[in-house]
């Protein structure tokens, strides 16, 4: 199967940390203790291992990240983040679901990562061998989260955050770091540092009354302190007066109520429209979002008015973090304050209004994003509980599977949320707008998820088109994640859909994946039915570009049965075709192209294959950075090895590793390395 133009290139050294802790201050005692576990596992030639715990809002992301960033340069090969989302008991990330994006960006292609956790976690071992890595595990559950993800070199490093002392990571290794409370001088100047160092110096005692007030937690003292700053007329003194001690309030509360008391406090004193948006971006189901979701949420009756300068408010105030340009973060403890908040002061059906403003935010973004990078798919008519007034356009393929990637766990929590509550129309459209995101980004198990709840939801409201998409889709993904036999049960189940709604077009293009699967299964005959079927389906319904892509798959199979006469006549009708119905879409034609060029060399035609593969380079050259030039280089080096011309063929296979390397291929350009090397 082909998908038109593989992923963006992934960086082979990533970057991925937040910014360093603007305010981070104290706890010199708990960073050496990180530098000597550093060294010693350097020194003893393992990864090194730290178990950080401790309750909400103490710190210990903050302390993670300020030890990394200081010691950055130790790590060359990259740093890497994953936020594991222990924090919600009954919704930690899936590890088979972290993996493939740690891997893609360590620079494995999609398509080669395996779909089972234990494959996964062999892999990233093996890429992670040889490199100088950072690992930061946030909000762990559990061990078994956090084992596949420790990276396997010596001179890496692993820290793991979590609310539970996960004792049992010191079977492998661990050194356990437990975190309090700053002491009273590091709340200090934590809270000089934001309030201005004269101003808590002018009233010490009341300063000291305040900290001691908000526990001494980071957390609290920063969002305290972002409160008073915004206040000039206030002085500590004040503050401290009209703040609740926590434990006054509470005396034999845990930390967590002793926060919420906190927080209360601050969300008290917020503008009325600032409270609102608060409570309303509390429902989103992810710690991350941009400005435009913000803006989406806003319209609930009764609407935000300026909700722009109430996101600023927030930010001043430091319930969010401002993690890019139109980008925001909450912590996980504000985020459920603030969902709190929103439980207990607003309306049943105000709730729902946000919830459905959100989901179809990210659906009509997803539908556009979805244009942009598949424009030549067809897709039903969406439908939406609140129609977007203005719909976000994307001005090409790269900027729409940008926007995928950046939002792919935000697009996975809002379907699991409308699973969860039952809204089954946004439920299988979500599924069906991600198709870009499946297909070039190749996330096995969120794509088979999602089409698995897509197809129950559309059952379950008695749309058999939107079940017969997602059975297809899910027919798709389990082909592509290995699972051979249930894609041909999920492809039967939507060819009987398609048939039942007397569907020639869309039967045909099940046929056509049925097809494919045959032919990854190695059943060459049984592919070729299938394929000649669906081609006569789509000729029938005057489908052109289907009958070429079909035509060009059975080209294909003839070559390999060496029917070359049949296969240069079905290649060469497919890319007549495909030429005039879509002179732009440089990808298929390209691929079309190394197909014909080999072809062509199976046929003991080397220069005809070569100026076929030629020209699929000049139409890559024009889409960018893709995997198919490495298949046109590999191609071309075979056609080089036949006519003798061993440089040639080697410099071939040199550009190969060069453009599988670009699209983070490893496992491919590792593959074509060696001949390269050998021919040296």
């Amino acid at each position: 199967m082909y998908f038109g133009d593989r992923p963006p290139p992934a960086s082979r050294t990533p970057r991925q940390l937040s910014p360093r802790p603007r305010h981070f201050t104290g706890r010199a005692e708990h960073l050496a203790k990180l530098d000597a576990v550093f060294e010693r596992a350097v020194a003893e030639g393992a990864p090194g291992l730290v178990m950080i715990s401790g309750p909400p809002g103490v710190g210990k992301t903050s302390l993670a990240l300020a030890w990394l960033h200081r010691r950055i340069a130790r790590f060359p090969d990259g740093q890497l983040y994953v936020d594991l989302r222990g924090h919600r008991i009954h919704q930690p990330i899936d590890v088979s679901t972290v993996l493939p994006r740690l891997l893609h960006a360590l620079g494995v292609a999609p398509e080669t990562i395996p779909g089972d956790l234990a494959g996964q976690t062999v892999l990233f071992r093996t890429v992670t061998a040889d490199r100088r890595l950072a690992v930061l595990c946030d909000n762990a559950m559990s061990a078994a989260q956090v084992r596949p993800l420790i990276p396997a070199s010596p001179g890496s490093v692993c820290l793991v955050t979590s609310r539970w002392r996960l004792t049992s990571l010191a079977l492998d290794g661990a050194e356990m770091l437990p975190l309090g409370p700053l002491d009273t001088g590091s709340a200090l100047e934590l809270l000089g540092r934001i309030v201005g160092q004269e101003r808590v110096a002018a009233h010490a005692a009341a300063a000291r009354e305040l900290v001691t007030a908000y526990g001494r937690f980071p957390l609290a003292v920063c969002v305290g302190a972002a409160l008073l700053a915004s206040r000039p007329g206030w002085n500590v003194a004040t503050a401290a007066s009209l703040v609740i001690s926590p434990h006054t309030a509470a005396a034999d509360a845990p930390e967590e109520v002793s926060m919420d008391t906190s927080l209360d406090q601050f969300y008290a004193a917020l503008p009325e429209a600032a409270r609102r948006l608060y409570r309303r971006l509390g429902s989103h189901p992810g710690p991350e979002f941009e400005t435009e979701l913000a803006l989406a949420v806003a319209e609930s009756g009764p609407a935000v008015g300026d909700p722009s300068g109430s996101l600023a408010t927030l930010v001043e105030a430091n319930l969010l973090t401002a993690v890019s340009a139109g980008r925001y973060r909450f912590h996980d403890l504000i985020h459920r304050h603030a969902q709190t908040r929103g439980e207990t002061e607003d309306e049943p059906a105000q709730r729902v209004e946000t919830e459905r403003r959100m989901m179809d935010h990210y659906l009509a973004t997803a539908n556009a994003a979805d244009a942009a990078a598949s424009p030549l798919r067809r897709r039903p008519e969406p439908h939406y509980a609140y129609p977007p007034e203005s719909t976000r356009t994307f001005p090409d393929i790269a900027r729409g599977i940008a926007w995928f990637t950046l939002e792919h766990a935000n697009l996975i929590a809002t379907q699991r949320l409308a699973v969860e509550r039952g809204y089954d129309e946004v439920v299988w459209q979500l599924a069906d707008a991600m198709w870009p995101l499946f297909t070039y980004l190749r996330p096995h198990h969120d794509w088979i998820t999602s089409h698995e709840w897509g197809a129950v939801a559309a059952a379950r409201i008695g749309n058999p088109l939107g079940e017969a998409r997602m059975r297809m889709g899910l027919g798709i993904a389990l082909r592509e994640g290995g699972r051979h036999a249930e894609a041909l049960t999920a492809l039967d189940e939507a060819l009987a859909l398609r048939r039942a709604l007397d569907d020639r077009r869309g039967e045909g293009n099940v046929l056509h994946y049925v097809g494919l699967t045959h032919r990854h299964l190695g059943d060459l005959r049984r592919a070729a039915a299938c394929l000649t079927e669906a081609v006569e389906l789509r000729s029938e319904v005057g489908d052109k570009r289907g009958v070429a892509r079909g035509q060009a798959e059975l080209g294909d199979l003839a070559s390999l049965r060496g029917d070359h006469q049949r296969a240069f006549a079905l290649l060469g009708s497919a890319l007549e075709t495909l030429m005039e119905a879509t002179a732009a879409d440089h990808g298929v034609i390209a691929r079309l192209r190394r197909l014909m060029g080999e072809a062509c060399l199976r046929a003991g035609q080397p220069a005809e294959a070569r100026a076929h593969l030629e020209k699929a380079l000049v139409l890559l050259s024009e889409v960018g950075p893709v995997f198919e030039a490495g298949r046109v280089h590999e191609a071309l080096a075979e056609v080089a090895e036949e006519l003798e011309e061993d440089e040639t063929a080697r410099l071939h296979l040199v550009r190969a590793e060069e453009a599988y390397t670009k699209v983070g291929a490893v496992s491919d350009a590792q593959r074509v390395a060696r001949p390269a090397a050998e021919q040296a």
